[in-house]
């Protein structure tokens, strides 16, 4: 049920709570039926039919009828409508659901690699830091060469090595921290992020 339908049915139990307490009050005893009638545009028939089926499930009212445009209601359970119209009440509301950030950022400054709010660290001025320093200036998927990345410090005599394994490093930190699995792709020489931004 959205929330208008839901404040109408809050509505909806009032009202029916409102004439079982008023026929009490009259004929001072809880009455055996009671004739209910809850004219709504935003609540129409069969949402107070399946209203009155919930009430019966429950054992607050014994049965209901439709007749002449009026609901006949038996055996209406006064204490316990009046408890089930409370505990709807101060049902709390649902708590809009915030937007998951998808974005991949690379913070030069700290070597954090974030999405969504979760960190992966990234050592600085290691191989694994300006591999990252060096892709992520980059539009993803555009491939950037061994030497790009090796001219920005200074790596080992194996370059090839190196990048290969500055990159299998980083895609290790980011699958743990982030769950992405291959995020740096490798070939002939060349290095690219292989994942589509959104």
């Amino acid at each position: 049920m959205n929330m208008k339908n839901e404040n109408a049915k809050l509505d909806f139990i009032n009202s029916l709570l409102g004439i079982v307490e008023s026929y009490t009050d009259v004929i001072h005893k809880v009455p055996d039926k009671v004739y209910f009638n809850f004219p709504s545009p935003h609540f129409d028939i069969s949402d107070q039919k399946s209203v009155l089926a919930e009430l019966k499930k429950k054992k607050i009212i014994a049965g209901f009828k439709l007749d002449d445009g009026y609901f006949v209601i038996s055996k209406p359970g006064r204490s316990m409508l009046r408890d089930y119209y409370l505990k709807l009440e101060d049902r709390p509301e649902p708590k809009a659901e915030m937007p998951i950030d998808t974005m991949i950022r690379f913070d030069e400054k700290t070597g954090i690699i974030s999405m969504g709010g979760k960190p992966c660290e990234i050592p600085i001025n290691t191989n694994q830091y300006f591999l990252c320093k060096a892709l992520f200036d980059k539009k993803f998927g555009t491939p950037v060469t061994e030497t790009d990345i090796v001219d920005m410090a200074d790596w080992a005599k194996d370059t090839k090595r190196s990048v290969y394994d500055a990159m299998n490093a980083v895609n290790k930190r980011i699958k743990s921290d982030l769950g992405i699995e291959k995020f740096i792709k490798w070939k002939t020489g060349r290095v690219w992020i292989d994942y589509e931004r959104k």
